[in-house]
């Protein structure tokens, strides 16, 4: 595993961490959710900022190309923030720092909770046994009432235990995250930070999408698979824009860059059947392609039909032999550290 598919892994998988989101685009819908399942996926989107931890962590994605999995080691304090260690002998020593968010929006697992609670029916199916400590179940449902996703929350903590996506089927997992050890500490205090965010990325905001749009930038305000747009960073070195997706369940994250793309920077990719847009599967998927005088970068954990259906959805050329001066390279590694603070891994994780 790469360090950028590592960086953006830890971002958009840790269980739990309350990461800064801007205010969804979208209120909560009509349907009839549980509001005792409303209650609890509150709670366990509060936790992180009262409840200090430390414990193991498991996350596996399904695709064509098989699983993927990556462990975890998290030691979180809730006045600071989260120290994320990578197990395994390839990444001896790893880690990054994700600190403590300062918004005030609810997020589970990275997805808001305004849009899970606009997207699909929530229920609470009652209680059951996750490593040794009692925890709700609450699941959320498509419209056809296929299962979307399901999380055990604890019962004394209202941590978020374990997580599970489907796909559009109701029974095909594509991604589970789970804690396999789980020790609350109320005194956990991190004393030596590894290091966090690189400087030059800055929030845009949800005001300034029309200005944006109005300068050739591509933001829809919403992507198939449900997804709705809401934040908008931009990195100040090179004038790249972030638009982050989501449904409360699955995030994506589209990066777009002034340039033409250069094919050495998808060296390992799948070309598609569609000329010049090149796909890699994992955890997270990239899919990058060039038009109109923007190099796209979409990152993120969208089962493959749905990822298909999203890429289908912005502007295409037809790609045209390059000289070397008229290439651009995508800065997919730089990319990622926005995504997560990262930085400090070696490059030849997994």
């Amino acid at each position: 595993m790469s360090l950028s598919r590592l960086a953006v892994l830890v971002s958009t998988a840790l269980i739990g961490f309350g990461l800064p989101t801007s205010a969804a685009v979208a209120s909560p819908g009509s349907r009839s959710d549980s509001p005792t399942a409303v209650s609890w996926l509150q709670r366990a989107a509060d936790a992180p900022n009262h409840v200090s931890y430390h414990g193991t962590q498991v996350i596996t994605s399904w695709g064509p190309h098989g699983a993927s999995s990556a462990m975890l080691e998290i030691v979180h304090a809730a006045s600071q923030g989260s120290e994320v260690s990578v197990l395994g002998s390839s990444a001896p020593g790893a880690k990054a720092f994700v600190q403590r968010a300062t918004a005030t929006d609810a997020a589970i697992d990275g997805g808001p909770l305004a849009l899970l609670q606009a997207t699909y029916q929530l229920v609470d199916k009652c209680c059951t046994d996750v490593i040794g400590r009692s925890a709700v179940l609450v699941e959320a449902l498509r419209d056809d009432k296929t299962l979307a996703a399901r999380f055990w929350i604890d019962k004394t903590t209202g941590l978020l235990l374990q997580r599970q996506l489907f796909g559009a089927d109701g029974k095909t997992m594509v991604r589970a995250t789970v804690f396999t050890a789980l020790t609350i500490d109320g005194s956990e205090f991190l004393g030596h930070l590894p290091p966090m965010l690189p400087s030059g990325v800055e929030a845009v905001g949800m005001g300034k999408v029309d200005n944006l749009r109005s300068e050739g930038w591509v933001c829809a305000p919403e992507l198939p698979a449900s997804l709705k747009l809401y934040d908008v960073h931009q990195d100040t070195t090179n004038g790249s824009l972030q638009f982050s997706y989501s449904d409360g369940l699955f995030n994506v994250s589209l990066f777009e860059q002034r340039g033409t793309l250069d094919p050495a920077a998808v060296e390992g990719f799948t070309s598609t059947d569609s000329p010049g847009v090149y796909l890699r599967y994992g955890m997270p998927s990239y899919v990058v392609w060039s038009s109109g005088g923007i190099v796209y970068t979409l990152i993120g954990d969208l089962p493959p039909e749905q990822l298909g259906q999203v890429v289908r959805a912005f502007p295409h050329d037809v790609p045209e032999q390059l000289t070397a001066i008229q290439r651009l390279g995508t800065g997919l590694a730089k990319i990622a550290t926005w995504l997560t603070p990262m930085g400090a891994l070696s490059p030849n994780l997994g």
